[in-house]
């Protein structure tokens, strides 16, 4: 698994996030995001950026995109934060939905909540869920 996707809905929190801190723990592989109703040319969100700068990610440069098949057809394994993600992409990308998985599934198919629009606590809460289940997405591919 060489190119990697993460995948959420407007791509300016989670699966930024998840880029971030998978392209840090796995610097060999192509690390990418977007979003099924993506927030298209909008950065990382204020509190996910500034999560990702206190644990020394990078969140500078992001511009949201839109998933499309050209990312799908390139992507060796794509990961979402939500089954219904999960479910929308199988059923749009028929062809893709053996390598669509769920960032949690090293953690009993953990659920990452949606923190836009919420309190800080909330993407504290995401934040750390797709830390802790990147880590273990980069012990596999290791």
């Amino acid at each position: 698994f060489d190119k990697i996707l993460c995948v959420c809905i407007g791509n300016i929190c989670r699966s930024p996030s998840a880029e971030r801190i998978l392209q840090a723990k796995l610097p060999n592989k192509n690390i990418t995001s977007a979003g099924l109703g993506a927030l298209v040319d909008h950065g990382i969100e204020q509190h996910a950026a500034q999560l990702l700068q206190d644990h020394g990610f990078n969140d500078q440069d992001h511009k949201a995109r839109q998933v499309e098949n050209q990312l799908i057809v390139n992507a060796d394994l794509i990961l979402v934060m939500e089954k219904k993600h999960q479910q929308r992409l199988m059923s749009q990308y028929p062809s893709a939905s053996g390598k669509i998985m769920l960032l949690g599934k090293w953690n009993n198919n953990e659920e990452i909540p949606d923190p836009y629009k919420k309190s800080i606590e909330a993407f504290e809460h995401s934040f750390e869920q797709i830390e802790k289940n990147c880590q273990h997405w980069a012990d596999k591919l290791k």
